[in-house]
């Protein structure tokens, strides 16, 4: 059963599946659906086309769909969308859409947004992202699966963030971070490969060999990107973890953080 605390807004448009607990003081606008068992804690604002999964968890103070930090706005109809099981901790504000960008923002499954944090407009993050407290990321970043952004960490517009990455406390991040590696500083650069990281998901112990060889030729001889993914291709050895690096680096527009 839906428990609404009496002291709570809820448009009466809104839609709250079963098992919705809705903390005191807490705002939810009309156009917010809320999946089944998910728990709102208290002063809450929830605004915009907002779509919030199965059995996540807001705390307290948090702030979701609120209209993007641009100038000239014209986004009311844009979307946040955030996947089943994430948690949003206290004061985190992740906001919707904007007209000018993919017009929604999305976070998938399980993330874990700490407090303080902040996820802008037209940003999109894979299944399991963890972003620390006060880290900030700015309008249409992409994270894949799995990466971990460091507390105070600043992620700069357009930048994307490959899968099972860690970015460093306070890294000032303005250029790709490649997947499977570490990157710290500002600028941020990446300084080894995140093997901790894979070891503790699974990966196998080839994979890492091998991604560990990508690294040296990327990032620590003296060829320049093309010449090193070349010899990626030709030397390291094909396995999928190799051809997503390869191919996150071929794509990359800003350039990768070295």
């Amino acid at each position: 059963m839906t428990q609404i605390h009496p002291s709570a807004i809820v448009a009466p448009e809104a839609r709250l599946a079963s098992d919705v607990t809705v903390g005191p003081y807490t705002i939810i606008g009309k156009d917010v659906s809320v999946g089944r068992g998910t728990t709102i804690g208290s002063h809450v604002v929830i605004d915009g086309v907002t779509e919030i999964g199965e059995g996540c968890r807001i705390s307290t103070h948090v702030v979701l769909g609120a209209p993007p930090q641009i100038l000239e706005d014209r986004s009311e109809k844009t979307r946040l969308v955030i996947g089943d099981e994430s948690v949003v901790r206290e004061f985190a504000s992740v906001h919707r859409g904007s007209w000018k960008g993919k017009g929604i923002t999305v976070l998938g499954r399980r993330n874990f947004i700490m407090a303080y944090a902040h996820v802008a407009h037209d940003c999109v993050l894979g299944d399991e992202v963890v972003v620390a407290s006060q880290a900030g990321l700015a309008g249409h970043v992409e994270v894949e699966e799995r990466a971990v952004v460091g507390g105070q960490a600043g992620i700069h517009q357009f930048v994307r963030i490959g899968r099972y990455a860690l970015v460093a406390a306070c890294a000032g991040v303005l250029q790709d971070v490649p997947p499977f590696l570490k990157t710290s500083g500002i600028p941020a650069k990446c300084f080894g490969l995140n093997a901790v990281g894979l070891r503790r998901h699974g990966f196998p112990k080839e994979a890492i060999v091998r991604l560990k060889e990508a690294y040296r030729l990327l990032f620590l001889s003296n060829l320049n990107t093309s010449q090193a993914l070349e010899r990626v291709v030709t030397d390291v050895g094909a396995c999928p973890e190799v051809e997503h690096l390869v191919d996150f680096i071929k794509s990359s527009s800003r350039g990768i953080a070295r």
